[in-house]
């Protein structure tokens, strides 16, 4: 049995490998676009991201062939080869930044991206109960969301499979409902609270395959009991 597992991982190993390319390989315009844009708390970080996949989402992802490109405000990205993608890291919040990519046909791609803030309340319930049969939660100052803007609240729990999210996206929302049935899945105990506000508006340059723009902002984890 063990043989057999080793020989799967192999096997999934060998084919994760055969899903990156080179771009030079493919038509420029059929490359699906994505940039974003992610500032962390925790970390007091900015993270900029680029990928690059052929025809969709989930194509097959592209490393830049030369004469190739892409950057964030000037800087050339660095190539994450275990991760297929281009990154590069500022200290702080940087609120807003702009992508260029240059396929290998000399066409220029430029995108803008702000991120956009949100917050815990300044008082946060100090426990969340199971026996509710519904819960909400409302971000500080309740500002309502904007068109292109999602809320999402992910719940760590104790167990290894305990993860949930919980998300709102539609446009004046104020609050987040905490799904009963979902928060049944999750075992009674300290759980880590991570809140993100997700901006994506529509890309103003594009190949015919499109993309995403994505603008992320994450606060400070917060800690609170389930039971």
């Amino acid at each position: 049995m063990l043989k057999k597992i080793v020989i799967l991982l192999v096997v999934v190993a060998a084919f994760s490998a055969c899903k990156k390319e080179v771009s030079k390989l493919v038509d420029q315009d059929k490359i699906w676009t994505y940039y974003e844009l992610f500032y962390d708390q925790n970390t007091d970080k900015t993270y900029a991201t680029a990928t690059f996949h052929f025809s969709t989402e989930i194509g097959t992802k592209l490393e830049l062939s030369d004469p190739s490109t892409v950057m964030v405000d000037g800087a050339e990205m660095n190539w994450n080869s275990d991760e297929a993608h281009y990154e590069s890291e500022f200290s702080g919040l940087k609120a807003s930044a702009t992508f260029n990519w240059v396929d290998t046909d000399g066409k220029a791609f430029e995108n803008d991206i702000e991120i956009r803030d949100i917050d815990y309340p300044a008082v946060l319930d100090d426990t969340l109960l199971h026996s509710d049969s519904v819960n909400f939660f409302s971000w500080a100052g309740m500002a309502p969301l904007d068109s292109g803007e999602t809320a999402n609240l992910r719940l760590i729990g104790p167990g290894e499979t305990d993860d949930r999210d919980f998300f709102i996206d539609t446009v004046g929302a104020t609050v987040i409902k905490i799904d009963s049935l979902k928060l049944l899945q999750v075992d009674s105990g300290l759980v880590i609270l991570l809140l993100d506000k997700l901006y994506r508006p529509e890309l103003q340059e594009e190949t015919s395959k499109g993309g995403l723009l994505v603008g992320k902002y994450r606060p400070r984890n917060k800690e609170i009991f389930l039971d």
